[in-house]
């Protein structure tokens, strides 16, 4: 049985990962106090992006990987 596709180029995932549309583990992210959202890359451990709304933050996440 296949998983079922992802459906954003950066999906933010309930255990914490984040990960991209094909799959690919970024790193993890966390919600400090229900308000900040904080991306650590893998190998990291220091977040490198911080947003307070979810698609932005996704996207700068987004940038991040294509700037690698």
């Amino acid at each position: 049985m296949t998983s079922p596709a992802l459906p954003y180029a950066i999906n933010l995932l309930d255990d914490g990962s984040v990960v991209t549309a094909d799959g690919e583990y970024l790193g993890t992210w966390d919600a400090v106090n229900d308000a900040i959202y904080e991306f650590t890359p893998d190998g990291q451990d220091r977040p490198v992006i911080s947003g307070i709304i979810i698609p932005f933050f996704c996207k700068d996440i987004e940038a991040w990987r294509n700037s690698r």
